[in-house]
């Protein structure tokens, strides 16, 4: 059972969270524009459209964001003012918040692909998994800062399984091939060991490895299977880091091969070398006191 919310403190709008929230922009309804005193704190000079920035609060996190101004047209009659969150973490952020509505998003996208128009495929694809999330969303006039609190999420059908996919490379490549995204670098945040068994479609990275206990790091590189590769004990224990805690990577655009990824490597590996201690003494500014374990550091 949701409960109603005690914490409102300005003018709120309830929105439903649909295909708008996970491409970073949504419409402000007329009434919210009035409501919220949004052409006084936003002035129009005139110009066809206009960006302004503002802050955007959310899980008692900032981010930046703008508000989009478009002036009436001929093909549209009213004026149109928007809150883009396009760039940045905020939309990653709501993907993870909201589990089943970015789903049943990427699900509309994928039937558009098979020449069903967007109506259809939204229409067809809600019918079948009937359900709706609510994104609250206030505005501080006197900071300019507009607040989102998640009001009421969907429980996941098997939570464990879609939070580990949300993160998951192999999600994020569904979602580069639906926008063309092909040549996108999938980066991934420091996790624990005991998560590798739950990673997806991680081939191509460059990753990095950290043992909190002895204070060690180390970065490589593969072609295979991130979890296969990571399975080799043998390898990690000659490569001196035989008991790391944590791992992070990025995934490679598949137009980067071996020779190329390997170079990557090599910049990263000596650019840790400037930063920690390391195994061929290069000169560093030690901003830790980690260890890179390394033994080949280029000069």
């Amino acid at each position: 059972m949701t409960i109603e919310r005690n914490n409102i403190t300005h003018l709120m709008w309830r929105k439903k969270v649909d295909n708008s929230v996970f491409e970073g922009e949504t419409v402000i309804p007329i009434a919210f524009v009035k409501q919220w005193n949004l052409k006084k704190h936003f002035s129009d000079t005139g110009l066809k459209v206009e960006n302004w920035p503002v802050q955007i609060k959310f899980a008692s996190k900032l981010y930046e964001g703008k508000i989009f101004y478009r002036h009436p047209t001929k093909v549209r009659s009213s004026e149109q003012h928007k809150i883009l969150f396009k760039q940045g973490d905020l939309v990653e952020d709501l993907k993870k918040t909201f589990l089943m509505s970015h789903i049943r998003w990427l699900e509309v996208e994928l039937r558009k692909q098979d020449n069903k128009k967007s109506a259809e495929a939204t229409s067809e694809t809600e019918r079948e998994t009937p359900f709706w999330e609510f994104l609250d969303i206030e505005f501080d006039e006197t900071n300019k800062q507009f607040i989102f609190t998640a009001h009421y999420k969907q429980q996941a059908y098997f939570p464990e399984v879609f939070r580990h996919l949300i993160g998951s490379p192999k999600l994020k490549q569904i979602e580069n091939s639906i926008f063309n995204n092909f040549e996108q670098i999938i980066n991934q945040d420091w996790k624990e060991k005991l998560n590798l068994t739950t990673e997806i479609g991680a081939k191509n990275v460059i990753y990095y490895l950290l043992d909190d206990v002895n204070k060690l790091i180390y970065v490589g590189e593969t072609g295979q299977d991130l979890k296969t590769r990571l399975s080799d004990k043998e390898h990690y224990k000659s490569a001196g880091i035989p008991n790391w805690t944590h791992y992070r990577f990025e995934v490679l655009p598949s137009s980067i091969g071996t020779k190329a990824r390997k170079e990557i490597e090599n910049m990263i590996i000596r650019a840790y070398a400037t930063l920690f201690s390391n195994t061929k003494n290069v000169k560093s500014i030690k901003i830790s006191d980690y260890k890179l374990v390394n033994r080949k550091i280029k000069n």
